[in-house]
């Protein structure tokens, strides 16, 4: 087990030098109170949260290109069905067909990337959150964060919320039907794929509208 975890960092770092060569630009500062989750359309967890934007870029990149199975350079509705089906089997741990909370939450404590508690400060409070792309919500119009007083709305989990007929269980189906929401989200021209750039400006646009409206840059 040490030994795979011990590759799996490796791998980790490599990509994340990969990707952050494609990437360009300059790592942008954070709030420090905020860090970025990368998550995949079908919820799984693909790194540790950052405060850097070119690092979560960068993991988010490796995800595009591991889903882009024939290395074209877009994703298809096709490749974003198959990377549904993948995480449907890891999150499906009884093999029943559905997905529960119960199991999600038993197959997120395995992983590598699970949310650490931060302990509460005097200088942090209870005001740190981390926030990934579906459950960033910006301020209204002239609302601002104040200080210290940072909070943020977190929305429902990426993976629980495709449960449209509210049984409490996820079907293949359903995280395929998600899924693809979020494709015809980012196929800003609708010609049925997505680019690198299409995928990285709606992965980022909840986080600028988020900083912009609380003055973070």
């Amino acid at each position: 087990m040490r030994v795979v975890k011990a590759l799996a960092r490796v791998a980790l770092a490599g990509a994340l030098g990969f990707g952050l060569a494609g990437c360009g630009g300059h790592d942008l500062p954070v709030n420090p109170y905020l860090q970025l989750v990368p998550v995949s359309p079908s919820g799984q967890i693909l790194g540790p949260p950052s405060g850097s934007q070119l690092q979560y870029k960068a993991v988010l990149m490796l995800w595009f290109h591991q889903t882009d199975a024939n290395h074209d350079g877009v994703l298809t509705r096709d490749e974003v069905i198959a990377d549904a089906d993948r995480s449907f089997d890891l999150f499906d741990l009884d093999h029943d067909g559905s997905i529960t909370s119960a199991e999600l939450e038993k197959y997120r404590l395995t992983q590598p990337f699970r949310a650490q508690p931060h302990p509460v400060t005097p200088l942090l409070g209870a005001q740190d959150r981390a926030v990934q792309p579906d459950s960033v919500e910006a301020l209204p119009d002239g609302a601002s964060y104040q200080g210290s007083r940072v909070r943020l709305q977190v929305g429902l989990d990426p993976v629980m919320s495709a449960d449209t007929d509210s049984d409490f269980r996820v079907t293949r189906e359903e995280l395929r039907a998600q899924s693809l929401r979020k494709f015809d989200k980012w196929d800003a021209d609708h010609d049925g794929k997505v680019t690198a750039d299409e995928f990285l400006a709606a992965m980022m646009a909840p986080f600028e509208a988020l900083t912009k409206s609380s003055g973070w840059f």
